[in-house]
């Protein structure tokens, strides 16, 4: 069986450390550009949404069917019990989380937007 071995760190090894960096590589020196030959910088214009929203899930970016990951915590039990739901019924845990979610989603969103 071979012994383990460790090198003190310090020691300095300039093959890997050149390596590693790329601090061997021969670079060319850059070609400086007369300043004449340089465009100006434009500055974009402002663009106007075409459609203000009030609220940000109507903004014009917002698509249906793009579909965004939000983990949620679940205490053991409710786990448990999810994972049973999905085992005595046609439904995933994750839709039938999502067919809830979404309806009690929109049922408070009516609430806070009258």
């Amino acid at each position: 069986m071979s012994e383990l071995k460790s090198r003190l760190p310090g020691k300095y090894k300039p093959d890997l450390d050149a390596f590693l960096s790329g601090a061997d590589e021969k670079t060319k020196p850059e070609k400086t550009i007369p300043e004449k030959t340089i465009p100006e910088k434009t500055i974009p214009e402002k663009t106007i949404p075409k459609h203000k929203s009030k609220y940000s899930w109507e903004s014009a970016g917002v698509r249906e069917d793009v579909t965004k990951v939000y983990n949620l915590r679940l205490s053991e039990p409710y786990l448990l019990k999810l994972k049973y739901i999905a085992e005595q019924t046609p439904d995933s845990m994750q839709k039938f989380c999502i067919n809830v979610l979404e309806k009690e989603i929109d049922k408070k969103i009516k609430e806070l937007t009258k």
